[in-house]
């Protein structure tokens, strides 16, 4: 077995109820660092969890293509706007360089915080997570909205491809023409929303004729203990050691 499937084989058995408070801890901590000195930290921590994970590298490029949009944007908003001195002077253009050093570390904290997201996202599987989420005392309601939302968002993804395709095939060609494309898309996304409630319209309605709210299950009330493993505890008490190292570091940072 190939040492990348092992590793995503530990970290898809890792027991959620513990991945997930000390993931989510870890991006809080991440997302606290403010210091520019500690901000190369944060994407050692990042790289160390994506080559642990056993991910492809494709997931996470395909991830990254919206935040990188929005990121290039807010950094070209700051290196022209924020502070006085001038970094680069270009023609009329003044590059600032409190900008230019607020962006790298906005890049580097956000851009950190979001590998960390994908692999907590991309290793916990989907069957069982509500029953497991339910056991860990979180609102029950919350719980299923949550899921059923991830559900559906994923759902409406794949009719979206498959519109899609089906365009293509009777031989629909986008073009340039901005109106054309308003045309098409707000049809589209009228279809996908209608389609999209009356789905999950039989998606209750069956969860309703097989007692869904009626708590007699079991599972559903969390009454089976958690299961967890030595090496599941020792992982997740490394992942808040190091969330709390670092916020260590920012206040010790502070105050030299």
């Amino acid at each position: 077995m190939k040492a990348e499937s092992v590793r995503m084989i530990f970290f898809k058995n890792w027991e959620t109820s513990l991945k997930i408070p000390s993931m989510f801890f870890l991006m809080m901590s991440m997302a606290f660092i403010r210091d520019p000195a500690l901000m190369p930290v944060l994407p050692v921590i990042a790289l160390v969890l994506f080559v642990s994970s056993g991910l492809p590298l494709s997931l996470f490029l395909s991830r990254f293509r919206a935040p990188v949009l929005i990121l290039l944007f807010v950094s070209v908003f700051l290196i022209l706007f924020s502070g006085e001195e001038v970094l680069i002077r270009i023609g009329p253009v003044s590059l600032k360089s409190v900008g230019a050093i607020l962006a790298l570390n906005t890049c580097v904290r956000v851009l950190s915080v979001i590998t960390v997201g994908i692999v907590m996202v991309n290793t916990t599987p989907l069957s069982g997570l509500s029953g497991k989420l339910k056991r860990m005392r979180i609102p029950h309601l919350l719980v299923d909205i949550g899921v059923m939302t991830g559900r559906y968002i994923m759902v409406i993804g794949e009719d979206y491809s498959r519109m899609k395709t089906a365009r293509k095939l009777r031989g629909y060609i986008p073009g340039t023409n901005i109106s054309r494309r308003f045309k098409v898309a707000i049809p589209t996304a009228a279809t996908m929303l209608i389609r999209g409630f009356d789905q999950s319209e039989r998606v209750f309605n069956a969860m309703c004729m097989r007692g869904y709210g009626s708590g007699i299950s079991g599972k559903e009330n969390g009454s089976f203990p958690i299961k967890t493993r030595r090496l599941d505890v020792l992982v997740s008490l490394a992942v808040v050691a190091t969330s709390l190292f670092i916020i260590i570091l920012e206040f010790t940072v502070e105050t030299i």
